[in-house]
Formats: C-alpha cells, sequence, structure tokens
C-alpha cells in the first residue's frame, strides 16, 4: 500500500491534537485528585480509587476475607465497649479492597443488588462469583449522576482543544505574507509604495498611474481580521465553566477585583453546587463503608483560600451576633 505525503500530514494533525486533548485530561485529573484525601487509605489505594472514579464512575470496596482481628478476651474484659479497643495490627478492621465490578441483578429502583469482581490483574485473593451489595461489598459513585467524570470533562475538553487549533489557524494566517496582485507595468510602483509605507512615511503623494497600484496594496491586507482575542477569551470561558463544574474556583485575583458582590456570591455558590454533586456521592461511599464494612473510611476535601476565607467571615459574623 503506497503511503502519501497528505496521509502522513493528517496523522500528525490527530498526533497533536491527541497530545492536547491528554494534557488537559492530566490537568484537570490532577486538579481533582489534589483536593481529595482519603487518610485511612494508602497513597497507592487513594489514587486507584480516585483514578477508577475519573475513569469508570464507581468503584467496589469489600474487606478481604481473614484479614480483619477479632478482639481477644482480654481485651474484651479490660474495654468498656467495642469503639474503645486498641488492637496491635495496623489493618485491625481488616484490609480494605477496591476493585471495579460488573453488574449482575438490578432491584426495583433500578440500582445494582448483586454484582461480580473484575479482577483486572488476575490477583488471587479477590473472590470469584457473585456478591450481595451493601452486604459483601459496597458500591460508591463519583458523581451524582453517577456518569464517569472523564466523559463529562472531555466534551469541554474536545471544544477547548478545537478552539485551540482555530487560534493556531488565524497565527498562521496573520503569518502569511501580503500578497500583492498587480500587473508588470504597476510592479516598479507597487514595491516603491511598499518601500514607503514599510519606512513609516505619514505623506504618500501620487499620481494617477499610481491609483491602482495603491488600491492593490491596501486590498492585499483588508481580508485579515484580528479574532485571536476573542477565540482566546471563548477558551477561558470553557475552561472557567470546566472548572466550576469540578467545584474548583475559576476566577483569578484581578478579574475577582473587578465583579460585584452579588456576582461573586452567585459564582462561588455554582461551584459549591457543583462540587458537592461530587463531594456528596463519594461522602455517601465513605459512610456506607463505615457501617457496612465496619472500616472507617472518611474523605478530606482541601478548600482554596477564597472558601476559607469565606468561612472565617461567616464564622466571625456569627460569633458577633451571639455576643
Amino acid at each position: 500500500m503506497k503511503i502519501k505525503y497528505k496521509d502522513i500530514k493528517y496523522q500528525e494533525e490527530e498526533i497533536q491534537s491527541y497530545t492536547s486533548k491528554r494534557f488537559y485530561e492530566n490537568k484537570y485529573f490532577a486538579l481533582f485528585l489534589n483536593r481529595r484525601h482519603f487518610p485511612e487509605l494508602t497513597k497507592n489505594q487513594e489514587r486507584f480509587l480516585l483514578k477508577s472514579f475519573w475513569q469508570n464512575g464507581c468503584i467496589c470496596a469489600f474487606i478481604l476475607e481473614g484479614t480483619k482481628q477479632m478482639p481477644s478476651l482480654k481485651q474484651m474484659l479490660s474495654n468498656s465497649s467495642k469503639d474503645t479497643l486498641i488492637l496491635e495490627n495496623e489493618n485491625a478492621n481488616g484490609l480494605l479492597c477496591l476493585v471495579p465490578f460488573a453488574i449482575s441483578k438490578y432491584d426495583i429502583t433500578d440500582a445494582p443488588s448483586v454484582v461480580s469482581y473484575i479482577n483486572k490483574r488476575g490477583a488471587t485473593f479477590i473472590p470469584k462469583g457473585l456478591k450481595i451489595v451493601n452486604k459483601d461489598c459496597v458500591i460508591g459513585w463519583a458523581h451524582s449522576s453517577h456518569a464517569p467524570i472523564r466523559s463529562l470533562v472531555m466534551y469541554y475538553i474536545d471544544r477547548i482543544v478545537d478552539v485551540e487549533k482555530t487560534i493556531e489557524m488565524n497565527l498562521f494566517v496573520h503569518k502569511l505574507p501580503r500578497l500583492v496582485v498587480c500587473s508588470p507595468e504597476d510592479k516598479a510602483r507597487v514595491e516603491n509604495l511598499m518601500e514607503k509605507i514599510e519606512r513609516g512615511e505619514k505623506k504618500l503623494f501620487l499620481d494617477a498611474n499610481d491609483v491602482q497600484a495603491i488600491k492593490n496594496v491596501l486590498d492585499s491586507g483588508s481580508n485579515t481580521s484580528y479574532i485571536i482575542d476573542k477565540l482566546y477569551q471563548y477558551k477561558q470561558n470553557l475552561e472557567n465553566e470546566l472548572s466550576t463544574f469540578l467545584g474548583i474556583n475559576n476566577n483569578p485575583v484581578e478579574k475577582a477585583e473587578r465583579l460585584i458582590t452579588g456576582e461573586v456570591n452567585s459564582n462561588n455558590q455554582l461551584i459549591a453546587e457543583c462540587g458537592a454533586c461530587f463531594d456528596d456521592s463519594i461522602e455517601a461511599f465513605c459512610k456506607e463503608v463505615s457501617q457496612v464494612l465496619d472500616f472507617p473510611l472518611t474523605q478530606e476535601v482541601e478548600e482554596f483560600e477564597e472558601e476559607q476565607e469565606a468561612q472565617e467571615e461567616k464564622k466571625e459574623s456569627e460569633e458577633e451576633d451571639n455576643a
């Protein structure tokens, strides 16, 4: 099969587009990854959990059989309650395993009731067969829509990369030399006029024979309009919308200073509501793991400086009202 140059050129453009999309996906995945932490999990477990939320939108958790340490009779007699037991094993509540899953049966509310674990790496300790949800295992969702985060984010990334390609195309057009169409008789006059214009002369004295020449010179640059600033602003708006969707602050300091209080509060409220779509779903998963599997799992969400300042101001105002 003969490979043509245009085929190679098309492949290069596709690779460049793929690279740009991967850059933005890694950028926003890192922001999502660094904002949430689970103190009870190891770094590898935490990354695997958030990566599964990003790619699949869900995860299944279970306690590996035989890893849960039971208190001895002496410990039970010497402690007033189970909550105060001090066990020597660092995995006293058992080893929490996180795996993808396949749904085998739904209940009447269309929620998964029976699942099977997907053993991606061929681990021998992962149980086979069907498992009952909220008894043998717990299912967690990353977003209230139960959709993979990546599929939601890629909608914006595709549009951002498309705008970038349009900006590059406009930059290429502005880099093109000025094309002046003229007859051989007018060539000398056109070159003379171009030299005067490039030298920055403010006054040009023309005769009747130079009319067509100057018309060709002026028309050569009249069809190229500068819209890169508008395209860049549109790209910024798309990135701001994506940041809002992820519950991330989308206002730079210099822009926030120009916004009125009502606009800032409205924007912050929208960011908080979008972030709650993630936080509430993941928090519900942590709560079910703690209740069903008896494994204490908590989520810590890092707050931005603006959020911390707003909470401090709210706390101070409440203290003043109480005083």
